[in-house]
């Protein structure tokens, strides 16, 4: 299953898997859009799979409650087992944290942490049963350290990555693993958050199908943590050793020149 599988690095794991013959649960509000990606994958083909992977088509906003409960049963569907969860389903806030819309926080939120942690807890019980799974959460290089100017934000994906390292350490030995992919600047359609600058080197972006193949292949090894892309681990690392009001202070002046 992929949540926010509509654009983005979502539509790039669901491409990734059903390339592969991979049976993909497709999940994000544009039904459209999901429909397209259905067709598209089930017109592909593999060694593996010469008539090409089923494809389900989910239509939910992760941020309405009933919706959110209609995937979560889906994922404990004992007669269909889900055995990898890719959560990416995501929002993004930026400018100073006054002046935003509050409204626009909750949602983010809702859904960058409520709804992950929701279908998080769905797949992981059926899947400590089976003894296997994989669940990949999200997060990002941003949320390594403080974020001045995309505060909500950066602290949601600090949420993410710490409670996928949690649940890694907690079900390890049940033989399912929990990876938290981090990727850096991203050309996506993201929208209201890191996205696409003028401001930001060419070397810095990444592709989401980059990002997909990255954190699939995380995913595979056991990994608890991925930061994609050399110099974003280069990054990641720095935020490690660094004091933290040098991590603050430094992330307030690469926000200032976006």
């Amino acid at each position: 299953m992929v949540t926010g599988a509509s654009s983005g690095i979502g539509d790039a794991f669901a491409r990734t898997l059903g390339q592969d013959g991979v049976d993909v649960v497709l999940v994000a509000r544009r039904a459209d859009r999901l429909t397209r990606l259905a067709d598209e994958l089930r017109a592909a083909t593999s060694v593996a799979r010469p008539t090409g992977p089923e494809v389900e088509v989910l239509a939910a906003d992760l941020t309405v409650a009933t919706d959110l409960a209609t995937v979560a049963e889906r994922l404990t569907d004992p007669a269909r087992p889900v055995d990898l969860l890719i959560n990416c389903a995501g929002l993004g806030s930026s400018g100073p944290f006054i002046d935003g819309d509050l409204d626009r926080y909750r949602q983010v939120v809702a859904l960058n942490i409520e709804a992950l942690v929701e279908l998080s807890h769905a797949a992981l019980g059926p899947m400590v049963e089976r003894r296997r799974g994989w669940v990949v959460n999200i997060s990002s290089l941003g949320g390594h350290a403080p974020g001045p100017g995309f505060a909500v934000y950066s602290a949601s994906k600090a949420f993410v990555t710490s409670f996928s390292e949690s649940l890694h350490e907690e079900v390890r030995r049940s033989g399912v693993v929990v990876t938290a992919v981090c990727p850096g600047a991203t050309h996506t359609e993201f929208g209201d958050g890191p996205s696409d600058d003028a401001n930001v080197p060419d070397l810095l972006w990444q592709e989401p199908d980059e990002v997909a193949a990255e954190g699939l292949a995380a995913a595979a090894s056991g990994r608890a943590v991925r930061v994609t892309g050399r110099i974003n681990r280069v990054s990641a690392a720095l935020t490690t050793v660094l004091p933290r009001s040098a991590n603050r202070r430094l992330s307030a002046l690469v926000t200032d020149r976006l």
